[in-house]
């Protein structure tokens, strides 16, 4: 059970294109490509996938070279400072919106990468201009979604959150 998040540009109500050329130049400048069959990110300079704070990340991005509009997301988001930051600077470079399927906010527009009429629901929105900014949008979503994957699995009693335990 993961945190997921995906990363697209949208023009009320349609998928569109992504921003290739900010995708490939933030690419380029972190060291890193896009594996054409998985759309994992490696690292150029050794192949080795990309991590954030030691750890692997299933983040994931379209190949640049595909027909269709390039979209991203993440599965299984932890949410550090440093994959936020990388998050909030690829989203940006592409100008792609985050779509946080979790709940509120729903639609998370990054250093002005949409206009209110782009959106799919103008209402259910944040605008961030910082990575910090972005941690702190997401930060209560995770903690409600830690809360009921915790509840889902049996690893905390629901009593005891009610003073019931």
């Amino acid at each position: 059970m993961g945190f997921g998040l995906m990363f697209m540009r949208v023009s009320n109500p349609e998928v569109v294109d992504a921003d290739r050329v900010g995708l490939a130049e933030f690419l380029a400048a972190e060291g890193l490509s896009s594996s054409a069959e998985t759309g994992e990110l490696v690292r150029v300079s050794d192949g080795e996938a990309l991590t954030f704070d030691g750890e692997w990340t299933d983040l994931h991005l379209d190949p640049l070279t595909q027909a269709e509009p390039v979209s991203g997301g993440i599965d299984h988001a932890t949410l550090t400072e440093q994959e936020v930051t990388f998050i909030f600077g690829l989203c940006a470079a592409g100008k792609m919106m985050i779509i946080n399927p979790q709940g509120e906010p729903m639609y998370i527009v990054p250093a002005g990468t949409h206009d209110r009429g782009d959106l799919p629901d103008p209402d259910a929105n944040v605008w961030v201009h910082t990575p910090e900014e972005l941690a702190h949008a997401l930060g209560s979503s995770f903690g409600d979604f830690a809360s009921f994957r915790d509840r889902a699995l049996g690893l905390s009693d629901p009593g005891a959150a009610e003073g019931q335990a």
